[in-house]
């Protein structure tokens, strides 16, 4: 009998013990699971949130449910109070920059119904730019870990979900923060800024203009150039598409696209919108190379390169080969190399760094005028990777 009561005991220990590892196993199961469905579900909210068209109702619905339990639920609660302030504050700001009161700024109704003194006017640029301001505080903020790790702490988890948490639901900030959204802010504050001094130009000389059907006349020349100056200055000032890639940023005019169909790995071919299916339009393309020179010896660089081109004309008289060199508005030393024949205007645009040059390649084929000051706004925008 006590040998039975012994055997008994060990099976029903064998018993726990398998029990208990089946448990374990069924935990680990269910955790795998959660942490699975949670990085599935902050990976789709950060999709839809990126998309071009925004379908807010789906985004907000997704950040009201909840698809955990258990301490996955808190970490659930996290993620998603982090990443609703994301997207309320991207949202805002979208709101603002697509808001029809700062298209009709400069426009003769506004003249009319708030001049001469602009009063909502003034009003309206002092607020919408201070909101901005505030809005790309807090988007920079929220992309810091300071921030991100905010919304977990104060749910005094263990340090395993914390990490899960930051490292498989968050990941790095720096791949997930849109550069775009600080270029498109700072592009708008420029622009109300300008707007603010052809409005404080208008009040400032109240009294000498009038409104004659849809025109802005004024009592003399002189604030008639004025006038046209500050627009001028405000249309070459207004900032262009960003664009990133690995060797670093730039501009393009908002009317201008890159074309998929010319463009390689390698090198990125632009042109006006509208004329990307053209034969022979004037375009623009970007690349990045390599050299044997530090940027410091520019010189010797530019003396290759003219040396280069040399060669390749000979002396074939129909091309006139001109060149000189210049600063960039971000400091780097660039040579301009143009190349006139029959048929097309080639200018290259050699931006130098250190053992490394961009080549901004424009190539025309009658007016230039457009695609020089396109080629001129990449070049005054562009900026190594650092």
């Amino acid at each position: 009998m006590k040998k039975r009561f012994i055997i008994t005991f060990a099976i029903i220990i064998v018993l726990i013990v398998i029990i208990g590892v089946i448990a374990i196993g069924i935990g680990l199961y269910n955790d795998f699971k959660q942490e699975g469905e949670l990085i599935s579900e902050c990976k789709e909210i950060m999709d839809l949130s990126n998309a071009e068209n925004l379908d807010t109702e789906k985004i907000n619905e997704m950040l009201t449910r909840r698809i955990s339990a258990g301490e996955y639920l808190q970490v659930e609660d996290a993620l998603k109070e982090y990443l609703r302030a994301r997207f309320q504050n991207v949202t805002r700001i979208t709101e603002i920059l697509n808001n029809e009161k700062l298209e009709n700024i400069l426009t003769i109704d506004n003249y009319k119904n708030d001049g001469p003194e602009f009063a909502t006017t003034k009003e309206y640029i002092e607020n919408t730019k201070q909101e901005l301001q505030d809005l790309k505080k807090r988007y920079e903020e929220l992309f810091t870990e300071e921030t991100v790790m905010s919304y977990i702490n104060n749910k005094n988890l263990d340090s395993y979900y914390a990490d899960f948490y930051k490292q498989e639901l968050i990941g790095n900030l720096e791949d997930s923060k849109d550069n775009i959204v600080e270029h498109e802010i700072d592009g708008i504050i420029t622009i109300l800024d300008s707007s603010n001094s052809v409005i404080d130009f208008l009040i400032t000389n109240k009294n000498s203009w009038k409104i004659e059907g849809e025109n802005i006349v004024f009592a003399n020349q002189e604030l008639s150039e004025k006038f046209l100056e500050l627009i001028n200055d405000m249309l070459e000032n207004i900032p262009g598409t960003l664009i990133e890639k690995d060797f670093g940023t730039y501009e393009i005019p908002v009317d201008w696209i890159e074309s998929a169909a010319h463009s390689t790995n390698d090198k990125f071919f632009y042109v006006k919108e509208g004329q990307e299916n053209e034969n022979r339009p004037n375009n623009i393309s970007i690349n990045e190379g390599s050299n044997k020179y530090a940027a410091n010896e520019h010189e010797n660089f530019r003396m290759a390169i003219l040396n280069q081109l040399s060669m390749q004309i000979g002396e074939d008289e129909n091309v006139e080969v001109t060149a000189n060199g210049s600063n960039t508005k971000n400091g780097y030393v660039v040579y301009t190399f143009n190349i006139k024949d029959q048929d097309n205007t080639t200018t290259q645009y050699y931006i130098v760094g250190d053992y490394k040059y961009i080549l901004v390649h424009e190539t025309t084929f009658g007016d230039s005028a457009e695609t020089d000051s396109a080629a001129q706004k990449i070049i005054d925008t562009f900026k190594w990777k650092e």
